[in-house]
């Protein structure tokens, strides 16, 4: 068996070990000296080791040259698909969060933004549910299945524009901005500092709501979207329906685009509550401690006596005491009444966006659009109300008419009798319809200087009414714990079963009243860019703006 290794770049006379035959190997650097003979007896298994090994990495050192050619050349491929990729488009949430961010970090004001990762994808039903999200937002006022207030920073006064421009309804300076459904969104800025190209009103902040147009898109586009909501205790399915679709055009007079976006959003919801009335302070139950002129736990009016309103209140603690004439007194804390609500109502807002845009060159784009946003809300409550504050029939143990909280003044349990409440069906519709135009023009007149001119008007109108019809009654008694377990109150009259018997009421009083408000503004602006670069003034903004409302 022979094996031979050769060594590529070495000179022509090759050393070849034979295994099995006489090996003449030449001694030093005499090549022409005659070859001695190796006897066969000098072949040592380390040889055969050695010449397997040779063989071994002469194939290992084949196949390496081989994988190298095949990876060249698949490199080559790789490189010929990568050549053909133009863009990398990073899309989903993803790309919103970029998108976020990079608008955070160009800004020079403080400022975060919520962008949709999709048409009619903003996180939630409308926009101040998606603002819940933002640092430095607080939402309130919980009610009818959404959030019905908005602050920055804990500031409620909030400038609302849209698309830049400033909006209102006729029911108020700004636009409810939970009646702008989030399908009509493609971005929302909250601005927490100002600077003097915004709005000068809006101390906490403004809020700028960016709606779809077609140059958004790069070609046609239709979107189609439905969605469902169930609300407890309504116990009810709640459509919002939305329907965008987009489109653009290149012509000789350049680039054309028109969008239309509709949506409808109806909620059925109901509000359950059980409240107590304001804390106020009544004398002591016992005789001894009653100032003159008093009967055991009569309610204090006398603002003499007492100041209403204050920030820390009065002291809670067992034994504080008021001045009655020159007497320090003790006295008692205790609500002065219940209610119970039980509102269910019904909400709709329709809302509609149109815009067409124009971009005849490079440097120019014109947009014409219009916004129609709509509300309608019905509402039915049914109140309970009974006072809990009656100190002319107490008996003769007034003491043991209630229980306070340990080691305080607090009532906390208390038994009320002949005591005074009514019930209340109060029916109340409300509508507005707020419209917005707005024609916008930008141009850039060189490398340096950038001008946009803004003409909108806008009109709202708001119509209210409002019925209310009551019964009356005395009850012959009510027992009230102001905090019957995990924050709850708690109260029963002598017989519960009178509350719908006819013969217990007394028809009382009715309310009726309506009202209606209408607002319109017409404003123009122009504002421009000139990059300067005068040593420290890199950037110059100037602007213009012209209001009228009515």
């Amino acid at each position: 068996m022979n094996s031979a290794l050769s060594f590529a770049g070495a000179p022509e006379t090759r050393k070849k070990v034979e295994v099995g035959r006489p090996q003449t190997t030449p001694p030093g650097d005499t090549m022409n000296q005659p070859a001695q003979t190796v006897p066969r007896k000098a072949v040592t298994p380390s040889r055969f080791a050695l010449s397997w090994t040779a063989a071994a990495a002469l194939a290992a050192l084949s196949t390496g040259a081989l994988a190298q050619e095949a990876a060249k050349g698949a490199a080559k491929d790789v490189a010929k698909d990568i050549a053909q990729l133009d863009t990398v488009v990073v899309t989903g949430v993803k790309a919103s969060l970029v998108k976020s961010l990079a608008i955070k970090r160009n800004s020079n004001q403080v400022v975060e933004s919520v962008v949709a990762e999709d048409i009619g994808k903003l996180p939630d039903n409308n926009v101040v549910e998606a603002l819940q999200r933002v640092t430095g937002i607080q939402v309130t006022n919980r009610a009818g299945g959404e959030v019905g207030a908005l602050s920055i920073r804990g500031l409620p006064d909030v400038a609302t524009t849209w698309n830049g421009r400033n909006i209102f309804t006729a029911s108020g300076t700004q636009v409810a901005l939970q009646d702008i459904p989030s399908t009509l969104v493609r971005q929302i800025d909250v601005y927490k500092t100002r600077d003097a190209s915004q709005l000068e009103n809006g101390i906490a902040g403004q809020i700028d709501v960016k709606s779809l147009r077609p140059f958004d898109f790069k070609g046609a586009k239709l979107s189609l979207l439905a969605r469902g909501t169930h609300l407890d205790p309504a116990d009810q399915w709640n459509p919002q329906l939305s329907g965008m679709a987009s489109n653009r055009w290149k012509t000789a007079a350049g680039d054309f685009g028109a969008l239309i976006n509709l949506s409808m959003v109806k909620t059925d919801y109901r509000n359950e509550s059980v409240t107590p009335g304001a804390m106020v302070p009544f004398t002591s139950p016992n005789a001894a401690e009653v100032p003159a002129g008093y009967t055991p736990l009569q309610r204090i009016f006398d603002n003499n006596i007492w100041t209403p309103g204050t920030y820390t209140g009065l002291p809670q603690k067992a034994g504080s005491t008021l001045n009655f004439n020159g007497s320090a007194l003790p006295y008692y804390l205790a609500r002065d009444a219940v209610f119970q609500s039980d509102v269910a109502g019904q909400r709709e807002r329709p809302a509609a966006n149109v815009a067409l845009q124009w971009q005849p060159d490079a440097e120019s784009v014109y947009t014409l659009e219009a916004m129609y946003n709509g509300y309608r809300d019905k509402t039915f409550n049914k109140l309970l109300f009974s006072f809990v504050d009656w100190w002319g029939s107490l008996g003769s143990n007034p003491a043991g008419t209630i229980t306070t909280f340990p080691g305080t003044n607090v009532i906390k349990t208390r038994l009320v009798n002949d005591v005074y409440g009514f019930n209340s069906g109060d029916y109340l519709t409300s509508a507005t319809d707020s419209y917005v135009y707005g024609l916008n023009g930008k141009w850039t007149l060189s490398d340096r200087l950038r001008l946009e001119g803004d003409l909108s008007y806008q009109t709202s109108k708001f119509h209210s009414e409002f019925t209310a019809t009551r019964i009356d009654r005395v009850a012959p008694s009510i027992s009230v714990d102001f905090h019957s377990g995990g924050g709850n109150m708690a109260f029963k009259f002598n017989d519960n079963a009178d509350l719908v018997d006819p013969a217990k009421w007394n028809v009382a009083q009715f309310y009726d009243n309506a009202n209606r408000n209408e607002g319109s503004a017409a404003t123009a602006s122009l504002n421009g860019v000139y990059d300067a670069d005068w040593g420290p003034v890199k950037t110059l903004n100037f602007g213009l703006r012209v209001d009228s409302r009515k």
